[in-house]
């Protein structure tokens, strides 16, 4: 009778119970229920940061202009989603963005000539405000876009040169 019962235990031991079953097609469809909330997540991240970078070679570029007795420029190339910092006619640091984020569209237009439409090119004085080619005070902001459709723009005040990234576009 011992033997009879000791293999009946051990035959019912090698599947599965339902209870085991529920707990674990629960856990999985809860984690693909949050999948495509992590990756907007990740992309979000993606574009915070890019734009927090750019935001700071911004920074760097106005502070090189006013401790340095040289000309820095930034110039973004829209098409192939990086900027340079060039001084004078050299390239000074060259940054990729991150894939997935789109530099959409800048409006600085440093030579200030209407024909040919926005230069892409910021450059500040040694005062560390922007400006154009003709001497005026001009700031601008830059677009940046992701995968999922977010907008982030850095800013660049036209009087103080602030630089700074904000989710709303400027007024």
């Amino acid at each position: 009778m011992i033997m009879s019962d000791l293999k009946k235990v051990v035959i019912n031991t090698n599947g599965f119970t339902l209870l085991e079953f529920i707990i674990v097609f629960s856990l999985v469809a809860v984690l693909i229920c949050f999948t495509p909330v992590f990756f907007r997540a990740f992309e979000r991240h993606k574009l915070y940061s890019a734009a927090s970078v750019i935001a700071a070679d911004l920074r760097l570029a106005q502070q090189l202009n006013i401790n340095q007795d040289a000309n820095y420029t930034v110039l973004f190339d829209c098409v192939n989603e990086r900027y340079f910092i060039q001084r004078n006619v050299d390239t000074y640091k060259t940054a990729n963005l991150p894939a997935g984020v789109d530099l959409v569209a800048t409006n600085f237009d440093f030579d200030n000539n209407s024909w040919n439409g926005c230069d892409n090119k910021l450059r500040f004085n040694t005062r560390g405000e922007p400006f154009r080619i003709n001497g005026f005070l001009y700031g601008g902001h830059i677009s940046m876009c992701n995968k999922n459709g977010e907008y982030l723009y850095v800013i660049v005040a036209s009087i103080t040169g602030r630089v700074r990234v904000d989710s709303k576009p400027p007024p």
